[in-house]
């Protein structure tokens, strides 16, 4: 029989947390008996049932044994809930455990980051004092930085892998899932966010809701990569129509950093099709909804508001089409292919890297990428 050890109450209630629960709820989600709950909630634990609450919390093991919670532990984010909806709901406890999740992955490698001297990336908050920057010097900014100018892709899904991996060798952290961590039965409402960023000097991410379409996803990550160079952190409602003067300044510079605006005027111009038509064949070339492609060519005052309103609607109609016919987007993916998606391809390297250096713990790993420790080495 396994001893049962007394830990604080403070530090697991702060594990459960940052999870979205109460700890006696989170007790109560571990084990379904009343008694091994109620020991849990009084901070009575054998280590058997500390290495489960460490894995489900995600949160190191050693943790759980501090006598107060870690007053650095989670990254001062300032996170911000831009979305502006009609009769928004609160953020829910999935959404919370993605974040929780990927602050906790972020955290761990910034704390790296800084135990090497790394630098800081100077790109991160280039326009925080400057909000009033012209929109198209962001972009172009962005655009320069990531090394995005001449992006060759046939598809969608391969310009979206362009840009990720591009964003991967600037510094920036980039996750994609389209359920909540491995809950294949537990879907991401794209109605509730497409995606967040979590801005930071050495470690900034970006979240993508995958559960979306490519071109969506596209759009969101030009989206958040405009809120890294604006110094800001929080969950993104990338509508077009967007209230909130943050979001509809974002939506701009990734508009223009996708869509720029010389190269759309001479394709507008050089076509003799009718409007709905050149919007279809922008959207093939610069692999954006056709949405965006609408919204840029009435900036352009190249179609009048009513006939924008009519591709909001088809866009919509068509939005809703595709996703009651919706398949997991990642589902033809390897399992290691999946790990670098869902943990980022930066950090994933970098953790099958330490194990193997023997300069960290399998079980340690396996809590960072959400995977059995046993698994770790063939990633």
């Amino acid at each position: 029989m396994q001893a049962t050890l007394q830990l604080s109450v403070d530090t697991l209630s702060w594990a459960a947390a940052s999870n979205g629960y109460s700890l006696n709820d989170f007790a109560h989600y571990l084990y379904k008996t009343e008694q091994t709950a109620r020991n849990i909630a009084q901070g009575q634990l054998t280590v058997e049932q500390l290495k489960k609450f460490s894995e489900k919390a995600k949160v190191p093991f050693g943790f759980l044994f501090l006598d107060k919670p870690p007053e650095d532990y989670q990254p001062d984010t300032n996170f911000v809930d831009f979305r502006t909806v009609s009769n928004q709901k609160p953020l829910s406890t999935d959404f919370k455990k993605i974040l929780r999740d990927v602050e906790h992955k972020q955290t761990w490698y910034k704390n790296y980051l800084v135990s090497i001297d790394a630098n800081k990336l100077a790109f991160v908050g280039k326009f925080s004092n400057d909000k009033q920057v012209a929109n198209e010097v962001v972009a172009n900014d962005i655009r320069k930085t990531l090394n995005i100018h001449n992006l060759i892709a046939k598809s969608a899904d391969e310009y979206l892998i362009a840009i990720s991996e591009a964003c991967e060798k600037s510094g920036i952290l980039i996750f994609k899932n389209s359920i909540v961590i491995n809950a294949t039965k537990k879907p991401l409402n794209v109605q509730e966010f497409r995606g967040f960023v979590i801005t930071d000097e050495y470690a900034p991410c970006i979240f993508i809701n995958s559960a979306d379409s490519k071109n969506a996803n596209i759009f969101t990550l030009a989206h958040e990569l405009a809120h890294i160079w604006l110094g800001e952190s929080g969950v993104s409602d990338t509508a077009l129509n967007s209230n909130n003067q943050s979001e509809a300044k974002c939506n701009a510079i990734a508009a223009l950093l996708l869509v720029p605006a010389n190269e759309f005027v001479q394709l507008w111009d050089a076509s003799n099709d009718n409007p709905r038509t050149k919007i279809k064949q922008l959207n093939t070339h610069f692999k954006v909804s056709e949405l965006v492609i609408a919204r840029t060519a009435l900036t352009h005052q190249k179609i009048s508001r009513d006939f924008y309103n009519q591709i909001s609607e088809e866009t919509e109609k068509a939005w809703l089409t595709y996703k009651d016919k919706f398949k997991d987007n990642d589902g033809g993916s390897s399992p290691k292919a999946m790990v670098r998606i869902r943990n980022s391809k930066t950090i994933t390297n970098k953790v099958v890297e330490l194990v193997k250096n023997n300069r960290m713990m399998p079980s340690e790993a396996a809590i960072l990428l959400n995977k059995n420790a046993a698994t770790i080495g063939s990633l």
